[in-house]
């Protein structure tokens, strides 16, 4: 029998495979989890029923998600933490706008890779009180983070200005999301993001414009 240890390639092989397991694990979850929102309600889904979904224990479930709702935004917030984490890519030089277009239309295009799935997700918080503001909140609790993520990396950056921009940017990509997942119709949000944002930054504010 052989003592000898197992080679490089044979332990990141084992650790690529233990992660595809862990990642169909939780996309499992979170299929059963969606499903069940939509037939049965968000406050009716207990954990324990999901987790009998995908034939695992509660206890498993929690390795995988903290809660219902880390399993229903969790989508979300992790699209806006790796457009966050895209700001490190913009050039120091840039402006402000183009930085924040940048990031926007980047959230905007993984958000469309999954509209099917976010439109459940609207629709579960839009139908559950007790979570609807949270889902809305979602989109925008991300704001004071690209604040601080585009002041640090900007030159000559002015921190008021970029807190109003981002406010600006945030409020025209919150409008933009809901507007598309109530739309039928398969529009295309990085457009509508651009019209909104269009719009916005040009709006009249007695008589001058941002």
């Amino acid at each position: 029998m052989s003592d000898s240890k197992p080679s490089q390639h044979e332990e990141k092989k084992t650790t690529s495979l233990r992660e595809r397991k862990k990642h169909q694990a939780k996309a499992d979850i979170e299929e059963a989890a969606l499903r069940l929102f939509h037939e049965k309600g968000y406050e009716q889904t207990s954990i324990q029923n999901i987790a009998d979904a995908v034939m695992m224990s509660s206890r498993t479930f929690f390795r995988y998600f903290a809660s219902k709702e880390d399993v229903l935004l969790g989508f979300i917030r992790k699209a806006q933490r790796d457009g966050i984490r895209s700001l490190n890519q913009i050039e120091t030089t840039a402006l402000p706008h183009v930085a924040l277009r940048e990031v926007f239309e980047s959230l905007a295009i993984e958000y469309q890779k999954q509209r099917f799935n976010l439109q459940i997700r609207y629709q579960v918080a839009m139908q559950t009180p007790s979570i609807s503001s949270m889902f809305l909140y979602s989109l925008l609790e991300s704001e004071p983070a690209i604040c601080d993520a585009l002041y640090s990396r900007l030159e000559n950056a002015n921190v008021n200005e970029i807190r109003f921009l981002v406010a600006i940017y945030m409020a025209s990509f919150r409008v933009s999301v809901e507007k598309w997942l109530e739309n039928e119709k398969n529009s295309d949000l990085v457009s509508l993001l651009n019209d909104h944002l269009d719009y916005f930054l040009t709006m009249p504010i007695g008589n001058n414009r941002l």
